[in-house]
Parts: structure tokens; C-alpha cells; sequence
């Protein structure tokens, strides 16, 4: 048998396929980890975040050519990390892998002294990044790890024995946080971001060495032998009487402040342990649990632009993973046909839900979710066939996509807006079939009108004349009809546009950026334009659209 030889570094080649090896292995503990997570929340997507976050560095790194170097390499994968971080353990991954390349910066190859300090590093810019270090989680074990890479390094071994030192350190930390936190022992588990982190040493060791043998052992040593956690993890959790709160992310474009002056600006003293703020003046992302999401989002559009919005119900989050765990890989349990809805905003989301939509998936105009979103969704909805709702016509593509490549039986109902979106759920019946509840959806989205009002970005033209950079626009049914600088002039010139005689309904969904006594006055303004329509007004919740308007 031919000997395998060894790299005596890590080249950009290297360190690209150990990335692509270890995508692979955390696709593979995916629902592992999404099941052992309890800390800081159990909002079991721990696997799916750090999945999606490693993805988007990998696809960074792919852009460059061949030939491009270790410190090349490392810093697309911190961009890459950073641009597509999810949750709080992606978050955290991105910024140890922004530390790593921050060690390697100067150098072609990563050599044993240079690896260990990068891995030192990537320890440290993680630590910076969280408010209050916790013992017992992923930082203790890039903190452990690098730890051992640093002896190894100065007792002189090889790269691939330093990176194996790191590797053994990082499952004996992941072992070890079952007893650093409280939350761990009571749920019977190990740190899911640690343990993810764990496999993804591994992998990289793997590629290294030239075996797949060595994540093996490792993998059982934490309890993954293929078992789910069974009566541990997230089914050992209850969640508190006021919920959990909301998982809040996005990117700060613009802004000149410091992350960390950021942080302060959005987060509570008391109550900000999972507020995360990385990158630097101009571009940041921004991770952080609230009961208040939309409160939050008010003071981060002060500071700079919103985008890659996301806003994820941790409550209905830990309900689903518990439900998912306790029945393992059956089909007990799920509906025999659900709707799934994307849908910017709480007050949509509560709605939609209250309608009967089996799962809500953040994203609208501006933040279209990906399909690694939509297929979330569509396991999250437990359901064996799914009616899916893009609501967006740039979604509808996307959204046919997420149905070809799903294991359920999908169908998309290719609405273009919200009240599309509502007249077609208020039309499901969940007792008859998914070809006819098809068609009743889509004759329903026929007898709708949408009117979107949002601000001009720029100077433009339309038919009605110019249109400067912050005017009020409203588009109808996807026309832009009417433009200006008061809002309720804007609003009633669209609904004018509407054959208002055949029509008996105005809906108003307010935006985050209305103040619920400007809400009454527009409905007043209506009413008195049109005394024969019935006026009624929702908080939607959406931020970039001060309100989305349905007439039927």
C-alpha cells in the first residue's frame, strides 16, 4: 500500500479543501448539533447556523484563483464568514476564522509556529467580540485548542501534529462543558457550537493527513453515534413564561461608529449576554436577543443602512426542534398539508400564523431569504405536502427551486405581495387536496390590490413626473402610481387608481417606522375620501415599507 505524504504546511489549496471537507462533515452533524443546543437559548438551528456561515466563507474563497495564497485564502473566508454569519455560533465562528487569517496575514503557507498563532488569535478576536465570555462553550474550546497548539508548535512537532494536538484538545473541551455549565448537565449534553467547531478541526485534520478515519473516534467521544440526544437537549428545556425572545440580525452598512459603541447603542446593559456586533466602521453585522426586535431596528436605522434582515421567533424556534427530536425520523405527528409564508416583520408573522400558516419564513423586499431558508421552512411547516407562499416575484424562482430540491411534495402559490399571500391563505382548506387548495389560492389572489408605499432612494422618473431621492412612492399591484412628500396624499392618490365601487376593504399594515397615531390619522383620511370602504389597520412590522395596503 502506498504511503501517503504528509503537507509540512498549510497551503491556500490546503486550507481551501479542509474547508470543503469540513462543510461536508458539518452537513453530515447538522441535526446532531441543531438538537444538542441548550446555550445561551434551545433554539436548535446551532448546526443549520454554523453550516449556512461556513457555506458562505467557503463560496468566498472559491472566487479566488488556484494558485492564491494560505493569508489570501484565510481572509475571503473571513469576509465570506462574516457577509453570510447566522446566529450566534456563526457569528462566533466568523469571527475566530477573522482572527486566523489576521495570524496568517503576511505568509504564503501556514508552517507550525504560524498556525498556532493564528489559531491564538482567532481565540482572542472571538473573546473581543462577546461582552461576557462564558466558560463552557465554543470559546473555551478555540481558547483550549489553540492552547495545545501552542505547546505542540514549541516543542517543535510537525503542522499536521499541531493541528492534531488542537484537534484532541477541542474534543477534550467539548467533553469538558457538560461540566462548566449548569443548563449542559441538567440537559445531558456537550456545547453544540463546541462541538461543531470540534468537527470542523477534525475535518481539516482529515484533509491533512489524508485519512478519514480521524474524526471518527472524536465524534463518539462527545455521544454522536448516530442516536438523537433522545430525551436530553432541547426536549429536557421548557421555555419561560415570556418566551425566549427574538433572534435579530443584520448588516449595518454606513454607519462610523465602532462595533462596540454599536453594541452599546442597541443592546440592554442587562440583558445584552447574546449581543454581538463584529466587523468595522462602515461595514458590521449584527446579531442580538430582544423581546423588542423592532425597537432595536428604530435605533440601528439612526446609526446606518439595514440590510440581510433577519428576525426569527426563538419560542416557536425551541417548540419545533422539540417537536422535531421527540419524533425522530417518523412522520408522526406532521400535518397531512401545510402552508408555508415568507413575510417580512412580527406583525406579519403573528397573522399569518394566527391564520393558519404552518411556518413563517423572514425575508421580503430587500432580504429575500436563500434556499437553504425556504427549505428550513418547509421542514419547520411538519407537514407531508406544502402550499409555499413566495409573496415577492424575485422569490417565486427561488421559491420553485426550494420545491424541486425538497423531500417533500411542494407546490408554490407564485404570489407577488402580502395581501396576495393573505388572500390565498384566508382561502386554504386544510381538508381538501394540494391541486385544489392550489387553484382556490390562486383565484383568490386574483380579487386582491396591493399598494406598497416606501421612500425614494434616488432621483428618478416616472409617468406621473420626477420623483426626488426621499419622496414617498406607492406602487400598485407592482406599477408605480403616485409619488411626493406627504405620505397620505400619496396613498389616497394609489387607492384612487382602485375601481373603489366594486371594492369594500382597505387593510393598512404599518411599518416600523409609523407611529401608531399617524396610522389612525391615515385611516381617517380614507374614510373620509372613500365613505363607502370599511378602513381596519394591523402592526406589520415590515422596515423597509412604511405601509403595505390591501383592498379587496
Amino acid at each position: 500500500m502506498a504511503t501517503v505524504a504528509v503537507p509540512e504546511t498549510v497551503t491556500g489549496a490546503g486550507l481551501r479543501l479542509g474547508l470543503a471537507r469540513a462543510l461536508e462533515r458539518l452537513a453530515q452533524q447538522r441535526d446532531r448539533i441543531n438538537d444538542l443546543n441548550v446555550f445561551p437559548v434551545p433554539d436548535g438551528d446551532t448546526g443549520t447556523n454554523m453550516h449556512l456561515t461556513l457555506a458562505a466563507a467557503l463560496a468566498e474563497a472559491n472566487l479566488l484563483p488556484a494558485q492564491a495564497s494560505v493569508a489570501q485564502v484565510a481572509q475571503a473566508v473571513a469576509h465570506g464568514s462574516l457577509m453570510g454569519a447566522r446566529g450566534n455560533s456563526g457569528v462566533i465562528l466568523s469571527q475566530i476564522l477573522r482572527g486566523v487569517a489576521g495570524g496568517c496575514a503576511t505568509h504564503d503557507q501556514m508552517g507550525p509556529e504560524v498556525l498556532a498563532r493564528s489559531l491564538r488569535e482567532g481565540a482572542e478576536v472571538a473573546y473581543r467580540a462577546v461582552k461576557r465570555p462564558v466558560d463552557g462553550t465554543i470559546l473555551s474550546v478555540v481558547k483550549d485548542a489553540a492552547a495545545a497548539a501552542e505547546r505542540a508548535a514549541a516543542d517543535g512537532r510537525t503542522t499536521a501534529e499541531v493541528l492534531q494536538a488542537a484537534v484532541g484538545e477541542a474534543w477534550d473541551a467539548v467533553e469538558r462543558s457538560r461540566e462548566l455549565l449548569d443548563v449542559l448537565r441538567q440537559a445531558g449534553v456537550v456545547d453544540a457550537g463546541g462541538f461543531g467547531l470540534a468537527v470542523i478541526f477534525s475535518a481539516l485534520v482529515e484533509v491533512m493527513v489524508g485519512s478519514d478515519d480521524i474524526a471518527v473516534p472524536a465524534l463518539s467521544r462527545a455521544g454522536s453515534n448516530g442516536a438523537r440526544p433522545g430525551p436530553l437537549g432541547v426536549l429536557a428545556t421548557e421555555a419561560p413564561a415570556s418566551g425566549f425572545g427574538y433572534c435579530t440580525e443584520f448588516s449595518l452598512v454606513g454607519s462610523e461608529l465602532e462595533p462596540m459603541e454599536v453594541r452599546a447603542r442597541l443592546g440592554s446593559e442587562a440583558e445584552d449576554d447574546s449581543a454581538l456586533v463584529v466587523g468595522d466602521p462602515g461595514l458590521m453585522h449584527v446579531h442580538i436577543h430582544t423581546q423588542e426586535p423592532w425597537e432595536v431596528l428604530t435605533r440601528a436605522a439612526e446609526l446606518g443602512k439595514i440590510e440581510r434582515l433577519k428576525v426569527e421567533d426563538m419560542t416557536t424556534q425551541h417548540h419545533e426542534a422539540r417537536l422535531r427530536v421527540g419524533a425522530g425520523n417518523s412522520h408522526e405527528g406532521r400535518l397531512a398539508l401545510g402552508v408555508v409564508v415568507v413575510a417580512p416583520g412580527f406583525g406579519f408573522h403573528q397573522l399569518l400564523l394566527g391564520l393558519g400558516a404552518a411556518a413563517v419564513v423572514e425575508g421580503g423586499q430587500g432580504m429575500n431569504p436563500s434556499t437553504e431558508d425556504l427549505l428550513r421552512g418547509i421542514e419547520q411547516a411538519q407537514a407531508t405536502q406544502v402550499l409555499l407562499l413566495p409573496n415577492n416575484p424575485n422569490l417565486i424562482l427561488g421559491a420553485e427551486q426550494a420545491a424541486r430540491v425538497s423531500r417533500h411534495e411542494v407546490s408554490v402559490v407564485p404570489s407577488r405581495n402580502l395581501p396576495q399571500g393573505i388572500a390565498a391563505l384566508l382561502a386554504f382548506d386544510p381538508d381538501a387536496r394540494l391541486e385544489v387548495n392550489r387553484q382556490r389560492m390562486q383565484r383568490a389572489m386574483g380579487e386582491v390590490h396591493a399598494v406598497e408605499v416606501t421612500r425614494a432612494v434616488r432621483a428618478s422618473q416616472y409617468q406621473g413626473g420626477p420623483i426626488a431621492k426621499g419622496d414617498v412612492i406607492a406602487v400598485l399591484d407592482g406599477e408605480l402610481v403616485a409619488a411626493g412628500q406627504d405620505l397620505t396624499e400619496v396613498v389616497v392618490a394609489a387607492l384612487s387608481r382602485l375601481p373603489i365601487d366594486s371594492l369594500e376593504v382597505v387593510t393598512l399594515y404599518r411599518g416600523t417606522s409609523v407611529q401608531v397615531g399617524d396610522s389612525e390619522l391615515l385611516e381617517a383620511k380614507i374614510r373620509a375620501r372613500f365613505p363607502n370602504l370599511e378602513v381596519e389597520r394591523h402592526d406589520g412590522g415590515q422596515a423597509l415599507y412604511a405601509y403595505i395596503i390591501s383592498a379587496e
